[in-house]
């Protein structure tokens, strides 16, 4: 389908228009905030005008709200490592090139991060549990407030936290060792300590640099 498009300012915004073969018109606001007018061959920019002006309302509300949902930064973190946020309605796949990370859609990015997650946690819980030696009952991966993770130890149950994959590979060792060896010992006494030890002789250091919000 042949398209025909042009940029205009309307009041504060920029908006794409596409003339086409079409019979309606519709007005998009993507999920990054880009706003684009669609209507027929026919149209005249005037007529566009005279649309948007009648849609304003709609367009600032709904421009306003997608803008809230946008995330505050424009970096995205995996593990230790910073990317430039970087948003393409065209791809379907995340794309990393060099120190940018590309995703179609927050949504998209989301999932990725969840997917990542999953397959790094569940890798390292299948490096460590030898050691413990303990039936892991169920895994599950959520947003955290205030903790890394936590373990009931009498249901054999494990929770670590999804922002986890933003550190580096040995702090997330070193959660995911953490949380196994409650199994084993559920206090925090030289005992619990000691285990840990004999396998991550550099847990103390690792322990420290969770808390460094640059790592």
């Amino acid at each position: 389908m042949a398209v025909k498009t042009t940029c205009i300012k309307f009041d504060k915004f920029d908006v794409t228009l596409n003339f086409k073969r079409i019979k309606s018109i519709r007005i998009k606001i993507s999920k990054t905030g880009k706003i684009s007018l669609s209507l027929p061959y026919f149209c005249t920019q005037k007529q566009a005008f005279e649309i948007l002006n009648k849609n304003t309302e709609w367009i600032e509300k709904t421009h306003s709200k997608i803008l809230e949902n946008l995330p505050n930064s424009d970096e995205f973190r995996l593990l230790g490592k910073a990317y430039k946020l970087k948003f393409d309605e065209n791809i379907k796949n995340i794309k990393i090139v060099d120190k940018e990370i590309w995703t179609p859609s927050l949504k998209r990015l989301e999932k990725y991060k969840k997917d990542e997650a999953k397959k790094i946690f569940y890798g390292l819980i299948e490096k460590f549990r030898p050691f413990v030696g303990k039936d892991i009952n169920r895994i599950v991966i959520r947003n955290m407030q205030t903790r890394w993770g936590s373990c009931n130890s009498r249901k054999g149950y494990i929770n670590l936290n999804l922002n986890l994959i933003e550190k580096p590979i040995e702090l997330i060792e070193y959660v995911v060792l953490h949380e196994l060896t409650h199994l084993i010992y559920p206090h925090h006494k030289k005992s619990f300590y000691d285990f840990i030890a004999s396998i991550m002789p550099n847990f103390r250091d690792l322990e420290k640099a969770l808390n460094n919000k640059n790592l």
